[in-house]
Formats: structure tokens, C-alpha cells, sequence
């Protein structure tokens, strides 16, 4: 018999077992960094309207759930899905205070069974870059979405216009055995960074009128680059090898991020570049 994981299974441990609660943590500091320039900027390019119906891929702690939220209405609604129960649990939380139709639901939207043609608009930030299969993934999503209906997300571009990770990872490797990065067409942070990429598999997946707009912005990762250090270093490849180093090398790569950190330090805080794509496509 062969032994087959169901699909996104690590994904599912990585952000239930692993990172969850650590991001549930850093929720306070992670809404500024991704904030509203970046997940506002796609929730722009869906322009919603009171009364829609719309489909939220990786809603995370529900902080952009609850910005479409304000735009669709009480008449409106909001599925927001993700695989991170802990994640999951403070949207839930923070759902319920703010007195919005929202739902939110353990599942994995690449195989979940959505109502078919239910939803007006789909939408993700930061949330579909890892699926074991995209097409598949994104015909899913498609079949949700009402015929005329659209979808927007944002996703990272190219890891060497994204100086905020690629910098203080590089400085990390002095004293952290970092992963190896994943390939072009594997899951990963960077896997929607190649346009020809991105249209072929929405287009493989039903989707049309795809457009990808640029938006590049500086953000802050904190006050100072100690700050900024501690921040990051629990952030993308370095975070697992730093979490579980003992405690001579975290501080010794702390001090190398420290130390990369400090040319875009100022006064004003630790401020670097991020580059993502804006990325909406409509259902035939």
C-alpha cells in the first residue's frame, strides 16, 4: 500500500504545530509590516461593494477578513479560510467583537468543497504561495466564484528586490545552517514571483484578464536594528535553525543581523525594501 500524505500536509503541521502561535504573538508587529499598503492594496483592485460575497485563502489572525468586512457590510459575507487553528482561533476572537458576518473555517482551499459559483470575489494576502499544486488549487477557488466573479492577491516578487528577508538571512548563514530554498515550482515564499509563471497556472486553472501590477514599498521591522533583529530573525528560512540554536549562537546571529541591519537604520527605525506583485484574474 503506498502511504500518501493528503495535500499541503506540511504546510498544515508547519502552521499548526510550528508557527501558529508564534504568528498569533507577532500579530501586533506583522499587521504594521504587511499592513495596509500591502494587503489593502489588493483588497483595492477586488473593489468591493456592500452586499458581496467574498472567499478569504490564508486569512491569518483575520486582520484583512475584517477590512473587507467594513467594505461589503453587514448584508455582505466573508468565508475566511487557513490551515493554522491557532491563527484561526484569534480571527475567530476578533470576528466576533467587531459584529461583522464573518466566518472562519479550518481548511485547506486547494481541495475544500466550496458551494459552487457562491462567491462574488476571492482574495488572499500572503496565502498562496504554497500549494503542493496551484492549478489545482486555483481551479478550486474558481469553482467558488460566481461566473463574471473575480479574484486578487497579493504575493512576493523576486527574493533579491525583497532586501528585508534576503539581507539578515544571508548575514544569518555566518552561524545558522539555513534551508535549502525551495525550487522555482515547489512551495515557497518566492513561488509566485515569475510572471509567465503566475499566468500560466491561473490561466491553467480557468482564470482570464489576468493582470500583475508591481508594488514596491518600504517597511518598518522595528525602532531599532536590536529591535528589527530580534524581529526578523523569526521570520522566513532562519527562523526554525535560530529557534532551536543554543543560546551563544542566537546571540552571535543577532549581532550579524544587527550588523546588516544597520545601513537602513535611522532615527525613524529600521526601514527596507519589499517588492510583491498585485496580482487579479476574473472567472469566464
Amino acid at each position: 500500500m503506498t502511504d500518501t500524505k493528503p495535500a499541503n500536509a506540511d504546510q498544515r503541521e508547519f502552521w499548526n504545530d510550528i508557527k501558529g502561535e508564534l504568528w498569533v504573538e507577532l500579530q501586533p508587529r506583522i499587521d504594521p509590516m504587511l499592513g495596509p499598503l500591502l494587503g489593502g492594496k489588493a483588497i483595492e483592485a477586488l473593489e468591493l461593494i456592500p452586499g458581496e460575497r467574498v472567499l478569504e485563502i490564508g486569512c491569518g489572525n483575520g486582520t484583512t477578513t475584517l477590512a473587507m468586512a467594513e467594505r461589503v457590510g453587514t448584508e455582505g459575507e466573508i468565508l475566511a479560510v487557513d490551515l493554522s487553528r491557532p491563527m484561526l482561533n484569534k480571527a475567530a476572537e476578533r470576528g466576533k467583537a467587531s459584529g461583522y458576518p464573518v466566518k472562519f473555517l479550518e481548511a485547506d482551499a486547494q481541495v475544500y468543497d466550496f458551494p459552487n459559483e457562491h462567491f462574488d470575489a476571492g482574495f488572499s494576502r500572503f496565502g498562496v504561495m504554497f500549494f503542493d499544486d496551484p492549478v489545482a488549487a486555483f481551479s478550486n477557488i474558481l469553482s467558488a466564484i460566481r461566473r463574471g466573479g473575480r479574484v486578487a492577491y497579493v504575493c512576493w516578487a523576486d527574493r533579491e528586490d525583497n532586501p528585508w528577508i534576503r539581507i539578515p538571512a544571508g548575514a544569518s548563514k555566518a552561524y545558522l545552517e539555513l534551508p535549502p530554498p525551495p525550487a522555482d515550482d515547489e512551495p515557497g515564499m518566492f513561488s509566485m514571483k515569475d510572471e509567465e509563471r503566475v499566468r500560466s497556472i491561473l490561466t491553467s486553472a480557468g482564470w482570464s484578464d489576468i493582470t500583475l501590477e508591481r508594488f514596491d514599498m518600504e517597511c518598518s521591522l522595528g525602532e531599532d536594528v536590536v529591535d528589527a533583529a530580534r524581529f526578523i530573525s523569526q521570520m522566513g528560512p532562519m527562523s526554525e535553525p535560530f529557534a532551536l540554536s543554543d543560546e551563544e549562537t542566537q546571540y552571535n546571529t543577532l549581532k550579524v543581523i544587527e550588523e546588516s541591519l544597520a545601513p537602513y537604520s535611522s532615527s525613524k527605525g529600521v526601514f527596507m525594501g519589499y517588492s510583491t506583485w498585485i496580482v487579479a484574474a476574473t472567472r469566464p
